[in-house]
């Protein structure tokens, strides 16, 4: 497959302005503000709801070990502390913070009218109920006071409060004990019902182009390598973007959970594992690929085997405790397939390797906006430079916008060498005169000079029209032969051999003069006419008969010579292209080629050799 320059620039416009597409679609249609939480209050009163969807990101009141009621005052309990949402319940400001499995969360909001509003919760790690102004709204999984009692479920969902005050009071009781890390871990949105289902329906939008763009780049890695030696490399990254495309169903959980809903916890934090450690993985072999090293490296082989182990090990795992303590060692070893990395690339910018600056600017952004996403979700910080569900997203993109164009250009390469040693090969068949056929000629024209000068000049011009042919066509550009000039061609060959031989070879052209004029690749003839008189003259007299005739579809030749012909072993070993020259095995491998077709030998001892083959009339 051939890619041309500017073929390989509109694969990586497309990937480059899904990029800034995804970057214009977050600000654009996502019209998310944030005001300011404090000590578990939120001030809407002159807040405009036109458009605007609001995070409920701050500091909330959170009562540890109690699920308090809405008939209770949270105030009333001497543990409330501020903990800031979204983040875990490790981060309250308590020395114990780390055994804190269940609480209460509790905020209050002043709006600007009574009415329905909506609430949209993403991820809430474990169980959960919720209250509006102390009413029942909704449980999802089952909360509870010890691990017996909890049953976790991962359930994003919208919920419609309605207040008949301008006050309005949301509590949400949380429990968590299969994970190290849990609360409210990601933002909660608030606003009115048009605006919360349209934010929703652009969040499920923006998913599903996602993961279509993810998922066709994927198809479209693998139909561009399936062919190349490129396969291997392709297959990494192919594979790297259906890792990519199930992360993002489970980062921008909207689609998945449309489709698959009260799901026990496990499934969906396994499969988010399982996404990154795919991530992990295909990256590391796609580099390994890529770039082989000459030298086997006892460490990289340790990675890449501590890779594979954590794939399956995710895979496999269906137990919190493991899956907890996976996840702890996924950000040591993500942190060693980033050392790993940069190490191989650095070796490749000494070594003055194609690509190994963009390759070390891709892997550094991927990470850094890797890292950043997890530290902003780890902290609860807000960057209020983009939208930070969309970090890792990007970071993958413009990976993929990187590996994707040096993937294009090494196979565009390989096509060009793969040329290049092709037009080497009629190069070489075209400039394969022996040097025997050269000296005696010249020989045979220096005796005749002294004993038949006429003849000499006569060998001397049929000398000039065998060069002129042999070497007429250009092999970088695709020339053709008349088959008339071919056989002139084969007359002055033959004429100049005779002077050797002593008239001993006839060639005998049996062609239509219909067919004089057609075209075909440049030295189809010559050397099976070369062959015949070097393997089948044996001192008396040969003949070699060229037949051609016209078929529907095809042309079909015959080069028949009444030598001392073939063994059955020898006859295996011409139809091998064993100890054949150049000549046949060329012939061979432009017939391929070109028509699909191969040279068909039969002979016999004593009785010659006759070679026949098709030529298409479309070549």
């Amino acid at each position: 497959m051939q890619l041309k320059k500017p073929y390989r620039i509109a694969v990586s416009a497309i990937l480059f302005f899904s990029v800034i597409l995804l970057i214009i679609f977050s600000y654009a249609q996502y019209n998310i503000r944030s005001k300011k939480i404090s000590s578990g209050y939120l001030n809407l009163t002159n807040a405009s709801f036109d458009n605007t969807v609001y995070s409920l990101d701050g500091t909330w009141n959170f009562v540890p070990d109690s699920f308090v009621y809405p008939s209770d005052n949270i105030s009333d309990y001497p543990d409330v502390s501020p903990i800031k949402v979204p983040g875990y319940l490790y981060q309250l400001p308590s020395s114990d913070a780390d055994s804190i499995k269940f609480g209460t969360y509790e905020l209050h909001i002043t709006l600007p009218s009574p009415g329905t509003y909506c609430l949209k919760t993403s991820l809430i790690s474990g169980a959960y109920r919720l209250y509006c102004n102390g009413d029942f709204i909704a449980e999802v999984g089952e909360i509870g006071t010890t691990r017996d009692t909890e049953e976790s479920v991962w359930q994003p969902n919208v919920y419609l409060l309605n207040t008949d005050t301008c006050d309005m009071t949301i509590t949400i009781h949380v429990s968590n004990f299969y994970l190290q890390q849990g609360g409210l871990v990601k933002s909660l949105y608030f606003g009115t019902v048009d605006n919360i289902y349209f934010f929703q329906s652009m969040q499920t939008i923006k998913s599903a182009v996602i993961i279509g763009i993810f998922l066709g780049i994927g198809i479209y890695l693998l139909l561009l390598t399936c062919m190349n030696k490129h396969r291997r490399t392709g297959l990494c990254l192919s594979i790297f973007c259906i890792g990519s495309a199930l992360l993002e169903t489970l980062l921008d959980e909207n689609i998945f959970f449309y489709f698959f809903r009260n799901l026990p916890l496990i499934i969906p934090l396994k499969l988010q594992y399982v996404a990154y450690a795919i991530l992990i993985t295909s990256i590391f072999y796609f580099f390994k690929y890529i770039d082989p090293q000459k030298k086997k490296n006892i460490i990289i082989s340790i990675v890449g085997i501590l890779n594979i182990t954590y794939l399956i090990l995710m895979i496999f795992v269906t137990s919190y405790a493991v899956a907890s303590i996976a996840a702890s060692f996924s950000i040591a070893l993500l942190i060693i397939n980033i050392l790993i990395h940069i190490c191989r690339i650095i070796q490749a910018i000494r070594s003055e390797k194609k690509h190994a600056y963009l390759s070390l600017i891709s892997i550094v952004v991927l990470f850094a906006l890797s890292f950043l996403q997890f530290y902003s979700i780890d902290t609860g910080m807000n960057l209020h430079l983009f939208p930070q569900e969309n970090l890792f997203i990007v970071g993958i993109l413009f990976f993929l916008l990187c590996q994707i164009n040096i993937l294009l250009a090494d196979v565009d390469d390989a096509y060009q060498n793969a040329k290049q040693a092709y037009s080497m090969e009629i190069a070489y068949l075209q400039a394969q005169i022996s040097p025997h056929f050269m000296f005696n000629t010249l020989n045979n024209v220096s005796y005749l000079m002294e004993h038949d000068v006429p003849k000499a000049q006569e060998l001397l011009l049929r000398f000039c029209d065998y060069l002129r042919t042999k070497y007429k066509f250009d092999y970088r550009n695709q020339v053709e032969y008349s088959l008339e000039e071919e056989l002139n061609f084969l007359s002055s060959y033959i004429y100049i051999e005779n002077i050797r031989f002593h008239d001993l070879i006839n060639l005998v052209i049996n062609v239509p003069d219909t067919l004089k004029n057609i075209r075909i690749m440049p030295l189809m003839l010559q050397p099976l006419v070369e062959n015949a008189i070097k393997h089948g003259f044996s001192s008396k007299p040969l003949t070699i008969e060229i037949t051609a005739e016209e078929y529907p579809d095809h042309y079909h030749f015959t080069v028949k010579d009444n030598g001392k012909g073939m063994n059955s072993m020898q006859l295996l070993d011409v139809t091998r292209n064993k100890g054949t020259g150049v000549g046949i095995a060329n012939i061979n491998y432009r017939l391929g080629k070109l028509c699909g077709e191969v040279l068909h030998f039969e002979s016999a001892p004593s009785v010659g050799t006759t070679i026949t083959f098709n030529y298409a009339k479309e070549a």
